[in-house]
């Protein structure tokens, strides 16, 4: 059984940074099946939920996530409109 992590305050575009969520969002464009293995470790357990959000959110966005380093502005307000639909949560 997976515990409870804890939990803190941030904006998307943070996490939209996280490379679970990058790793997830571009699998999901690529069309592979998820990896259920992937942060299966101890602590990991964060990596896992963003892993996964990254993939929904590859789902439901085609624009590209990031210009260079940086997070575009048009995946954000793409992700806020996501999460108000409750797509992706």
């Amino acid at each position: 059984m997976t515990s409870q992590v804890k939990t803190r305050a941030g904006t998307l575009k943070s996490a939209m940074t996280r490379a679970a969520f990058v790793r997830g969002f571009r699998e999901a464009r690529k069309g592979l099946p998820m990896d259920y293995g992937a942060f299966t470790g101890d602590g990991e357990t964060n990596a896992r939920w963003q892993y996964e959000r990254g993939r929904q959110f590859g789902f439901v966005y085609q624009g590209e996530l990031k210009q260079g380093p940086r997070v575009r502005w048009q995946a954000v307000q793409a992700m806020e409109g996501a999460v108000l639909c409750q797509w992706i949560r």
